[in-house]
């Protein structure tokens, strides 16, 4: 089954992350300020506009009454004229109570819903009007200073908020985005093999501390635990290795020892003689072998018990390997009161004497026990190892040398004649 590849991550640097933020506050705070600003200016444009009326209301409206009174059209267009003059006012229309009506100002921009309408009074003080005013005001002026004032706005909060914006990411990458970066570095470069390998932020001293130094002060504090935990572990696992290897060493010894005599026994003799024949032969180094026998041992058993009889066999096997060259030859219960000695690296001149000795030293030795000595003899039977010979052979030309010596009389060594060692 084809596990699922988990999706890539878009990486993106605090210090980015906060100026975008910075920048998007300032655009609201921008947009905030464009808004309230548009409405001041509307506020103004309306009282701007206010104003005009008034000033048509006390100026102009008494002298197009005279104007409209006397019949004058000249004098009517002039005064239209100076009130459509005016910035805040784009049209203007009056009407008189014989239908006569007369326009100043752009035509394209006159909007009857939304007009003004001021009332001509008589001239003599005479109650109704002589006509109508339409004044409507120059939304075009209104747009203009209200583009006018929002793009100064909107330009001056946009060339701020960059300006800081710029400070502010400059800030940030020196003092959060540069440490986080090397302490990001520190922490993916981190492993065993350098665990103890200090975290420099290189930092300009100061009299304070922020986050990211107690988070450089948290990290070698957990370096150092880190540190003395897998020290101790180290420990731990050492000794608790010499133990196991200490333990796996008694199981081996009691595997290949035999308990009674403390040498290799019959199983331990089958693999070791066969690794050291072929040894032998690959490095055509001499080897021979002996197979002793301790003679008359079952009448130390029937005579004075098994247990006697065991320790005759701890006293002789004793006797045997003291005789023997430490870490080079070495010896095997081959079974009973049997022993196998093996010489490696010995011609069988020499095989001899090591042999000879060893009878020696078991008949002149003394075995005590309950009180009493007990003495025994051994007879042996030495070869050495032919060209074809594997352990086997060895072993059973050993042991036919034994019978030899055993026929003959006991407590002696007998060898292979030296004739059947021609190749």
């Amino acid at each position: 089954m084809t596990q699922a590849r988990a999706p890539q991550v878009h990486f993106r640097t605090l210090a980015s992350s906060l100026v975008r933020r910075t920048l998007a506050v300032a655009i609201l705070c921008t947009l905030v300020a464009a808004t309230i600003q548009a409405l001041l200016v509307a506020r103004d444009e309306r009282a701007a506009f206010s104003r005009a009326l008034r000033n048509i209301a006390d100026t102009h409206v008494p002298l197009l009454s005279v104007a409209v009174w006397d019949i004058e059209p000249e004098a009517i267009r002039r005064q239209l004229q100076r009130i459509a003059s005016e910035p805040e006012i784009a049209y203007v229309r009056l009407s008189d109570r014989t239908g006569h009506v007369f326009e100043a100002g752009d035509t394209r921009l006159r909007e009857p819903k939304d007009a003004n309408i001021l009332q001509v009074p008589y001239p003599a003080g005479q109650a109704g009007a002589i006509g109508t005013l339409e004044v409507t005001a120059n939304r075009d002026i209104l747009l203009r200073h209200l583009a006018e004032k929002v793009l100064a706005v909107v330009l001056g909060y946009g060339i701020l908020s960059l300006v800081l914006c710029g400070l502010i990411a400059m800030v940030l990458r020196n003092e959060l985005e540069r440490p986080l970066r090397r302490l990001a570095r520190f922490t993916s470069e981190l492993s065993p093999e350098n665990l103890t390998r200090p975290l420099e932020l290189s930092r300009p001293a100061r009299p304070w501390q922020d986050e990211i130094d107690l988070v450089a002060t948290g990290f070698r504090t957990l370096q150092d635990g880190i540190q003395a935990h897998v020290s101790n572990l180290d420990g731990l696992v050492a000794s608790r290795t010499a133990q196991l290897e200490a333990a796996l060493e008694e199981i081996r010894e009691l595997t290949i020892t035999d308990s009674l005599t403390g040498c290799f026994n019959r199983r331990h003799l089958d693999l070791k003689l066969a690794e050291e024949v072929l040894r032998s032969h690959r490095a055509s180094h001499p080897l021979c072998l002996s197979v002793c026998d301790l003679d008359h041992f079952k009448h130390v058993n029937d005579t004075l018990g098994h247990p006697a009889g065991d320790e005759v066999l701890r006293c002789a096997a004793a006797v045997l390997r003291r005789e023997v060259r430490e870490r080079i030859d070495w010896v095997a219960r081959y079974g009973g009161e049997e022993f196998v000695i093996v010489l490696p690296n010995t011609e069988l001149a020499e095989a001899m004497l090591i042999a000879e000795r060893m009878r020696r030293a078991i008949e002149e030795s003394a075995c005590e026990y309950g009180g009493r000595e007990i003495r025994v003899t051994a007879s042996f039977g030495v070869t050495q190892c032919r060209v074809n010979d594997d352990g086997e052979t060895l072993l059973a030309r050993a042991d036919a040398m034994l019978y030899r010596a055993k026929a003959a009389g006991r407590n002696r060594v007998v060898e292979a004649p030296f004739e059947t060692f021609a190749a």
